[in-house]
C-alpha cells in the first residue's frame, strides 16, 4: 500500500516507521532540521519493544509523493485545514484519509475539503515523544482504533486494518468512532491541561490527591458534554484513566511537550471544544473553562504562539 504520513512527529513517525518495517511504501512529510535529519540519519525509534533505525523517504512538499492509497493525518489539530489543502494532489479516486489526531472535529474539517466519504476517523493510544535528537521515544502501547464515519465496517477499513496488523500495529475497527474520539478527549482534557499548566509528568500528577480530584472533575464535565452531543460514555472510564500506568510514569503529555518546545498548543481542540459545546448545549463547564482560560494565557506568553 502506498502511504503518505503528514506530520512525522511522535505519532506519525512511530506508526509510519512500523509500516516501513512491515514492508509498506511510505513517504514522510517533514521540514527544517528534522527533515534533514530524516534524510541523512534516517528515522530513529527508541522503544521498550526494541529500537529501530530505518532508511525512509522524507520530503517537504507532499506533492512529490504523487497519488497515494492512504494518507495518515498526524498534524496538530490547528494545522488540519492547511495540511489537508497541501495534500490535495495526493488524492485519487480511492484515496483514504485517516485522522490520527487529538480532538473530535478533525474529520469534519478534512471531510469538507476532500469529501466526507474519503475520511476515516482514528483514535491513537500511545505514549511517545520526539526528543531534541530527533528520536522518537516510545514508552508504551501503540494501538489504533479506526472506523467509518457512518458506522459501517467497510472493506476498505478492513484492508487498512490488515495493513496495520501485518506491521505489528494493533488495530481494531469501531462502529462508533465518534464516541471513541470523545472517550479519548476525556483523558486529554484532564491530563493534558493540568500537566501543561503545572509542567508535571504523569507520575507527579498521580501522586497528588488534590490534583487527581481536579482531573476527575474535569473529565466528568467532558462525559456530560459528550452525552449532550449524543455519545453516552460510561463514567467507569474515568476511574480506568485514573489508575497509574506501569510504564511511562515520567511521560510528559503532548501538550506539555509542545509548551516546552515553544510550539502552539492544541487547547482549542481539547478543553476549548468542551467549553464551546457546553455553551451551545447550556451545560456548565467550570473546570474546563478555568483550565482553558489559564492555558490561553500561557500560550499568549509563549514564543511559539504564532500559528502557521
Amino acid at each position: 500500500m502506498k502511504i503518505l504520513v503528514i506530520g512525522t512527529g511522535a505519532v506519525g513517525g512511530y506508526f509510519g516507521g512500523m509500516l516501513v518495517k512491515g514492508g509498506e511504501d511510505v513517504t514522510f512529510v517533514a521540514r527544517g532540521e528534522y527533515l534533514e535529519s530524516l534524510k541523512t540519519r534516517g528515522l530513529k525509534i527508541r522503544s521498550h519493544e526494541g529500537d529501530l533505525s530505518l532508511k525512509i523517504h522524507a520530503v517537504e512538499n507532499p506533492e512529490k509523493a504523487g497519488k497515494v492509497d492512504l494518507i495518515l493525518m498526524c498534524v496538530k489539530a490547528y494545522d488540519t485545514k492547511a495540511s489537508t489543502l497541501q495534500c490535495m494532489r495526493n488524492i485519487g479516486n480511492n484515496t483514504v484519509v485517516l485522522s490520527l489526531q487529538n480532538g473530535v472535529e478533525n474529520e469534519d474539517v478534512i471531510g469538507k475539503i476532500v469529501g466526507r466519504e474519503k475520511v476515516l476517523g482514528g483514535v491513537v493510544l500511545i505514549a511517545s515523544e520526539l526528543n531534541e535528537r530527533w528520536e522518537i521515544l516510545h514508552y508504551y502501547s501503540g494501538k489504533i482504533i479506526m472506523g467509518e464515519l457512518d458506522g459501517k465496517i467497510s472493506d476498505r477499513a478492513r484492508k487498512i486494518s490488515d495493513v496495520f496488523s501485518r506491521a505489528n500495529i494493533p488495530c481494531s475497527l469501531s462502529r462508533d468512532i465518534q464516541k471513541k474520539l470523545w472517550e479519548k478527549l476525556v483523558w486529554n482534557a484532564g491530563f493534558n491541561s493540568v500537566s501543561t499548566i503545572t509542567r508535571s509528568t504523569l507520575q507527579e500528577m498521580f501522586e497528588c490527591l488534590e490534583t487527581k480530584a481536579l482531573i476527575r472533575l474535569t473529565m466528568e464535565e467532558v462525559v456530560t458534554v459528550a452525552r449532550g452531543v449524543g455519545h453516552v460514555i460510561d463514567k467507569s472510564i474515568i476511574e480506568n484513566y485514573l489508575r497509574e500506568p506501569e510504564r511511562s510514569r515520567e511521560m510528559r503529555t503532548s501538550t506539555l511537550q509542545d509548551l516546552l518546545k515553544s510550539k502552539p498548543l492544541e487547547i482549542d481542540a481539547i478543553n476549548g471544544v468542551v467549553v464551546a459545546k457546553g455553551e451551545e448545549l447550556g451545560i456548565q463547564t467550570p473546570y474546563n473553562s478555568t483550565l482553558y482560560a489559564l492555558l490561553k494565557l500561557i500560550e499568549s506568553k509563549s514564543p511559539g504562539r504564532a500559528r502557521t
